[in-house]
């Protein structure tokens, strides 16, 4: 479409139109001839439709560029030459640079999906993404390896893998949710699957990153493995080897030539000997028998029974409890407790967890020798958990200890048996829950008792 000599072209039509109204006059007044004046009107309103229709071709032309941009389609042209009106020529001016902005963003943007596409296409990570009916949006080749999804799909069939993981995939992000789950499939492969949100137009896509985790997962269980058998293999050995010896002593004490010497022979500093041998047997044994008492507790976790508990009630007796230990009279105590806090929870296991982490506290302050010792207990409510946070002032805690300190007999007390924390830990998980290790600027060490509604 072009306007050459736009302001010609409407001055044209104007004294065509006041001519054509002058003869209208004329053969009306003067000649009143009803058939010309007829026909002279009748072109009088398609030069007035023409001068319209005219203008509207520009106002079309513009809608037709816009439509077209909002289709992302930048093809239609701007005329070139002038029309002989300077605001029409502003105005293809301005689209026309408009046009090549769009142009040119366009090209932007597609290189950079190009680019995304072949990085995401190259990503060991699967990455899929579902809209909020479960459909598959956008999915890599990982991906679909892994879970056998493609694009368009319905995220039910991964029900084959487990009935639970379309359900978990399609779950509203909210704080306390879980937002990543690992599920074996039917290869035996161990896959993470890791949720986040994304709002795009008003719609709200699930992005799901899955990776197969089997080998991390084999060689973490490996060296658990091998850390408790080097654990038992060292505590056994440590209670084993001095009754093993005291048990030869004690034995030569009474056989000469692998023969049971006569009672007569027995002298009293040999009986003496021998009932301190078999007091340190006794010992020895009853720390052995301790000993894998507490590994039996820790294998064989009793099933929570959840009730309606008052947590701040359950917090105040087991500071009660604590109060008994040794040296907790010169711990200064500071509580931030709400007047109440309902939750459904298993009492004595909670008990059982916030004891120990007392204890531990107590322990820390007195070992460390602190001048001014401090345990701070807060609890913190929100919509979906409740947090409760042990802190003292005691020692630091470095970081290599700080990694193992939740490990199974893992302990830096000499008399410890390694077992509180991780059997807190154990009950905590068991309840779906967690226990977290934190250390703060100020010098104090934070263990967070996490339960979630």
């Amino acid at each position: 479409m072009t306007y050459k000599n736009f302001n010609r072209a409407i001055l044209l039509r104007l004294l065509i139109i006041i001519s054509l109204s002058m003869v209208i006059s004329y053969l009306l007044f003067v000649k009143s001839d009803p058939i010309y004046v007829v026909f002279a009107s009748s072109l009088l309103l398609y030069v007035i439709y023409n001068i319209f229709r005219y203008f509207n071709k520009i106002n079309q032309w513009i809608a037709f560029f816009l439509l077209g941009i909002e289709n992302e389609d930048t093809s239609l042209k701007v005329p070139s030459n002038k029309s002989g009106n300077r605001a029409i020529d502003d105005i293809y001016f301005g689209i026309n640079r408009l046009n090549d902005l769009f142009q040119q963003t366009k090209a932007s943007i597609n290189s950079k999906e190009e680019y995304f596409k072949t990085v995401l296409n190259k990503s060991a990570t699967g990455l899929f993404s579902i809209n909020g009916k479960g459909r598959v949006n956008n999915i890599n080749p990982a991906a679909t390896k892994l879970t056998g999804l493609q694009e368009y799909y319905h995220i039910n069939i991964l029900s084959d893998i487990d009935k639970a993981l379309p359900d978990f995939l399609l779950q509203k992000q909210t704080q306390g949710k879980t937002k990543s789950a690992i599920f074996e499939n039917q290869y035996g492969q161990k896959l993470l699957f890791s949720l986040s949100e994304i709002k795009t137009q008003g719609e709200l896509t699930q992005l799901v990153a899955v990776s197969d985790i089997t080998k991390e997962l084999d060689n973490g269980e490996v060296e658990a493995w091998i850390k408790l058998a080097r654990t038992l293999s060292h505590e056994i050995m440590n209670n084993i080897a001095p009754i093993t010896t005291i048990s030869q002593v004690i034995s030569s004490y009474y056989t000469r030539e692998n023969k049971t010497i006569d009672a007569g022979e027995v002298e009293q500093s040999t009986v003496l000997n021998t009932v301190k041998g078999l007091r340190v047997i006794e010992e020895r044994s009853v720390g052995l028998m301790s000993f894998v008492d507490n590994y039996r507790k820790f294998t064989k976790l009793p099933a929570p029974k959840y009730s309606d508990t008052d947590l701040c009630q359950i917090i105040e007796s087991n500071i009660l409890a604590a109060s008994t230990y040794c040296g907790f009279d010169r711990i200064h105590l500071e509580k931030i407790l709400p007047s109440g806090c309902t939750i459904s929870t298993d009492e004595k296991l909670l008990s059982q967890v916030i004891i120990n982490l007392l204890k531990n506290a107590c322990e820390a302050l007195q070992t460390g020798r602190i001048e001014f010792p401090v345990i701070k207990i807060k609890l913190i409510e929100s919509e979906n958990s409740v947090r409760l946070n042990i802190s003292n002032n005691g020692p630091y805690i470095p970081a290599e200890i700080r990694e193992q300190i939740f490990i199974p007999f893992y302990t830096t007390k000499e008399e410890g048996s390694g077992v509180g924390l991780s059997l807190s830990k154990q009950i905590m998980l068991k309840m779906n829950g967690d226990i977290t290790l934190t250390t703060e600027e100020s010098g104090f060490t934070t263990f967070t008792v996490i339960l979630n509604n």
